[in-house]
């Protein structure tokens, strides 16, 4: 029997309109007031997390940024920031190269270089490529329209994240293959949620390293983990859980990692089906 699990967001918990169901609300209550732990994992910073998570979503522990942060009800248990000069450099490279980026503090609103607007906003408008998932495409639309502060200047300190996208996969993998060059100077971590995204974190630093600390909270074994997500940034995840489960939207190669796939997707309610049917 499992004690608890853990939910990626993004393609799994969330809708393709960045909404969580009412069904997936009332059945995450009920595994709740059952016993039942319920974690959040996400490449979203907490920020970001509460803005799409209804008030009466609750859960027992949050893992953001892709385990930069972790926190334990509302006490945060660990924090981790990129170094200043790697935020600078990348930002700038990134402005360069004309591919979107965001940097995310750990505290505060998303910023970009005011420089770097018109070339961004542009890459946010449709039309929608058809490979890019709805709900990233809304989220870089919000994003620009509002969701971004931008600046004159680059603010390198205290950032959880940089969050890349392109409308262009092939664009995309030719950006990871930059990051990977600049690897050999300055460590990092890049996860992948999709084939348009790259983020970047602090080397070591994963979705799973977060969850450990939370799971060690409560005595936890990863036996007794399910966990559920879509994204290659889940993939280390998938490796600490007992169980891991792949959303029916996942690309194929996380599909292979998971001991299971969800019948359904996000877009149909997929998560609340499954773990409805998993879990009686």
């Amino acid at each position: 029997m499992y004690k608890a699990i853990v939910l990626d967001l993004d393609g799994t918990t969330l809708t393709e309109f960045n909404t969580v169901n009412d069904t997936l609300t009332d059945y995450v209550a009920e595994l709740r007031q059952s016993g039942m732990l319920v974690f959040i994992a996400t490449g979203r910073t907490l920020k970001e997390a509460r803005d799409v998570l209804p008030p009466r979503f609750k859960v027992d522990g949050i893992v953001t940024a892709n385990g930069m942060s972790a926190f334990l009800g509302e006490k945060q248990i660990s924090q981790h920031a990129l170094p200043p000069e790697l935020v600078q450099k990348l930002a700038l490279k990134a402005g360069e190269w004309g591919i979107y980026y965001e940097i995310h503090p750990n505290e505060g609103p998303r910023t970009a270089l005011e420089k770097d607007q018109a070339f961004m906003t542009e890459i946010a408008t449709e039309p929608k490529p058809e490979a890019v998932h709805e709900n990233e495409w809304l989220s870089r639309q919000e994003a620009v329209q509002s969701k971004i502060r931008w600046t004159s200047e680059l603010h390198a300190e205290n950032a959880a994240k940089i969050y890349f996208f392109s409308r262009d996969k092939a664009v995309m993998d030719g950006w990871k293959a930059e990051l990977e060059q600049v690897k050999t100077d300055i460590a990092f971590t890049t996860a992948s949620s999709t084939h348009h995204n790259v983020e970047v974190t602090v080397e070591g630093v994963s979705k799973a390293t977060g969850v450990k600390k939370l799971l060690d909270r409560f005595y936890l074994n990863r036996e007794e983990i399910l966990a559920v997500g879509d994204g290659e940034n889940d993939l280390p995840l998938f490796e600490l859980a007992g169980y891991c489960v792949a959303m029916k939207n996942a690309t194929d190669f996380v599909k292979q990692q998971a001991d299971e796939v969800t019948e359904f997707s996000y877009k149909e309610d997929g998560l609340y089906r499954f773990l409805k049917k998993k879990l009686i």
